[in-house]
């Protein structure tokens, strides 16, 4: 298999070559592989922007209110430190920086406010997805149009057409379930192997041995055990932000996620899917992206922190809660950090 960096490196002269003008008559692979796979292109209208979310409506939220027995509640994020944190290639970690702090009072640099208040103040330079985020409808797509048809020129200089700012308006509120692949295949260590493919059939085994029945319009969690790697001194593999296990392209999957109207799919490696991957004998680089996203409006959700989560419902034999979270109301954005919530 080729590595991600040459895949990218082909999908970089392709579009200076289409730029330049040089004529690109044929279609790519991901339209070839997708032709008859089913789109939620109109079906809540021409003008929607909201994708499978429009799945979770009022009924939704109660049912996630219903699966809460306890109370008990976990946030998912990971932590946004300075320079530090899991990244896809071609992203850096945030920087934080102090604008004001005590040092500036101590030289006399900066005065105490009447009555002698002092405050500090800070910022961050960050990828809107380089931490715990959620993807845009206009974040990922193939060939010349977006989620609904809407021509890709609307990504240009941010997203005039299925921005995060929709979903942010939006939020998301319904029945959550955990998958615990990682535990139930990852062997001793309770971790998907690096390069691993999560399956259609891998899903519903991890359903069935954690005796979860999955429902229509169930917002999936799905733990590959990935992440912590990453933050270990001395992980059982190595971490690798191309070698992540997770989902592989199927169109069994697809049509299944279609099917029982999943309205969102959040993992805690970098991608929800694998990023590199061979299909038919050709190599390709997040097509699940382009299936999900851009042909059914599936809103996903990646980096999370599941390992808690997961070892508390491995206790107490829980695997469904309320699930809760919003992206920031980033206008024309293609993706933005949340801190999801989970009350069991």
């Amino acid at each position: 298999m080729k590595t991600i960096k040459s895949v990218l490196s082909m999908a970089l002269a392709t579009a200076l070559m289409s730029a330049s003008g040089v004529s690109l008559a044929q279609t790519s692979d991901i339209e070839n592989l997708q032709k008859d796979m089913p789109k939620n292109w109109g079906k809540w209208g021409d003008d929607d922007q909201l994708g499978a979310l429009n799945y979770l409506d009022e009924k939704q939220a109660l049912r996630g209110i219903k699966a809460v027995r306890s109370g008990e509640t976990f946030t998912l994020q990971l932590p946004i430190t300075h320079g530090v944190g899991p990244v896809f290639p071609g992203r850096v970690p945030a920087m934080h920086f102090m604008t004001q702090d005590e040092s500036m009072y101590s030289v006399n640099n900066l005065d105490e406010l009447a009555g002698g208040v002092k405050y500090s103040d800070d910022a961050v330079f960050m990828y809107l997805q380089g931490t715990t985020h959620m993807d845009a409808l206009g974040h990922a797509w193939y060939g010349d149009k977006v989620y609904g048809g809407v021509s890709a020129d609307s990504t240009v200089h941010g997203h005039d057409h299925v921005d995060v700012g929709v979903l942010a308006e939006h939020g998301i509120v319904g029945r959550g379930v955990l998958l615990d692949v990682g535990h139930l295949k990852g062997g001793d260590v309770g971790r998907l192997a690096p390069g691993s493919c999560i399956t259609l059939q891998d899903l519903k085994d991890t359903a069935e041995a954690q005796d979860v029945t999955l429902e229509k319009r169930d917002i999936l969690l799905i733990r590959t055990g990935s992440v912590g790697r990453f933050y270990q001194e001395e992980p059982d593999a190595e971490w690798s932000a191309t070698t992540e296990p997770g989902l592989c392209y199927s169109k069994d999957l697809i049509k299944w996620i279609d099917n029982m109207e999943i309205p969102v799919i959040a993992a805690d490696n970098l991608a929800v899917e694998l990023v590199p991957q061979e299909i038919e004998g050709k190599d390709y680089v997040i097509p699940l992206h382009g299936a999900l996203i851009r042909d059914l409006g599936v809103v996903l959700s990646e980096l999370y922190w599941l390992d808690d989560l997961a070892a508390d419902s491995r206790e107490d034999g829980q695997y469904t809660f309320m699930f809760t979270a919003a992206p920031l109301k980033m206008e024309r954005g293609s993706g933005s950090p949340i801190n999801p919530i989970v009350i069991k």
